[in-house]
């Protein structure tokens, strides 16, 4: 008997065009090699087609409020969203 694996997919969105790019590169630079040792297998499942990076406008990045000091105005706004209520 054969047990059926989900397949999982998971889209991540980035607001830094860099991290885009560094994060698809297949290629290893050695200014980032550091950052190639500790996310490996992130870079894996983005190569492997699971994951799948899609940028979004800086404004509407919902991580930043777990990650940085905001404008109330901002930290509102994102909450809602958060919240759903936007």
């Amino acid at each position: 008997m054969q047990l059926c694996m989900p397949k999982i997919h998971c889209r991540v969105f980035e607001d830094n065009n860099g991290a885009i790019e560094l994060a698809k590169c297949e290629i290893y630079w050695p200014c980032t090699k550091h950052i190639n040792i500790k996310y490996w297998h992130f870079m894996e499942y983005v190569m492997r087609y699971n994951t799948e990076i899609l940028p979004i406008d800086t404004k509407d990045q919902l991580a930043d409020i777990f990650t940085k000091p905001l404008p109330q105005e901002t930290l509102e706004r994102l909450r809602d969203k958060v919240q759903g209520i936007d």
